[in-house]
C-alpha cells in the first residue's frame, strides 16, 4: 500500500518555493476538465511510493492521469488517482479502509505554479516510468502541499491544511470546504469516482 505523508516539514521547504504566489484551483474545475478531455490509455507499471501493485497511465493533450492499484485486476482495500497538469499541478485522490476506517484524501501534492516548469514535455509523450520519475524527483525536493482528509491521525477528526500557512495559498478556504464536502459525503465520492473511471478504458 501507499505510504501517505500528510505533513511535509516546514524547515524542508523550499525558500524559493514557499515565497511564491501559490493557489488551491476550485476542485470543481478539474473534474470538469476531466470530463471534457479525450484519455488514451499509454501503459503500465510501477510508480514511485507504490511496492508492489501496477499503476496505469491515461493521457490526454493537457493532463495525466495515473489510475493506482490498476493490475493485476482485481478488488483492492484501496484506490487512488494521481491527476497531473500544468494547469491544476498534481493532485492524489486516495481511498483505503483501515480495519474499520473507511479513509479518503484528496491532497495537492504539487502546485501548478511549482509543477508546470517540469513539465517540458508534452502530456500525450509521457509514459508511467517517465511520470514515476517526476513523482520522485518532485517529493524529493519538499515543495509545499496541501490535504483534505476525512480522518486525520493527528486531529482524530476530518481536516483540512498546508505544510505552509493557508494564508499564502489563494483560494483555499473555498477549496478546503469543497473537497471536505466531497470526502464526507459517500455520494459525493462515488459520482467523482465513476466521472474518473468513466473517462479510462479498464486494463484488461
Amino acid at each position: 500500500m501507499k505510504t501517505i505523508i500528510t505533513a511535509i516539514v516546514a524547515s524542508f521547504i523550499s525558500l524559493s518555493a514557499s515565497a511564491q504566489a501559490l493557489e488551491a484551483k476550485p476542485f470543481q474545475e478539474i473534474i470538469t476538465a476531466i470530463q471534457e478531455a479525450d484519455f488514451t490509455y499509454q501503459d503500465r507499471g510501477m510508480v514511485f511510493g507504490f511496492d508492489t501493485i501496477q499503476s496505469c497511465t491515461y493521457v490526454s493533450e493537457e493532463m495525466t492521469i495515473i489510475k493506482n492499484y490498476c493490475f493485476p485486476v482485481r478488488k483492492y482495500p484501496a484506490r487512488g488517482y494521481t491527476i497531473i497538469s500544468a494547469k491544476f499541478g498534481m493532485i492524489d485522490l486516495y481511498e483505503e479502509r483501515i480495519d474499520d476506517l473507511l479513509k479518503r484524501d484528496i491532497q495537492i501534492t504539487q502546485f501548478p505554479e511549482i509543477l508546470a516548469p517540469y513539465l517540458t514535455t508534452p502530456m500525450p509523450e509521457h509514459n508511467t516510468r517517465s511520470l514515476s520519475g517526476l513523482i520522485e524527483k518532485m517529493y524529493n525536493r519538499f515543495y509545499p502541499a496541501c490535504w483534505s482528509t476525512s480522518f486525520s491521525f493527528y486531529t482524530e477528526s476530518p481536516d483540512a491544511n498546508c505544510s505552509l500557512s493557508t494564508e499564502n495559498v489563494q483560494g483555499f478556504d473555498a477549496w478546503a470546504q469543497e473537497t471536505q464536502t466531497i470526502l464526507l459525503d459517500e455520494t459525493s465520492w462515488l459520482e467523482l469516482v465513476k466521472a474518473i473511471d468513466g473517462k479510462l478504458t479498464p486494463v484488461q
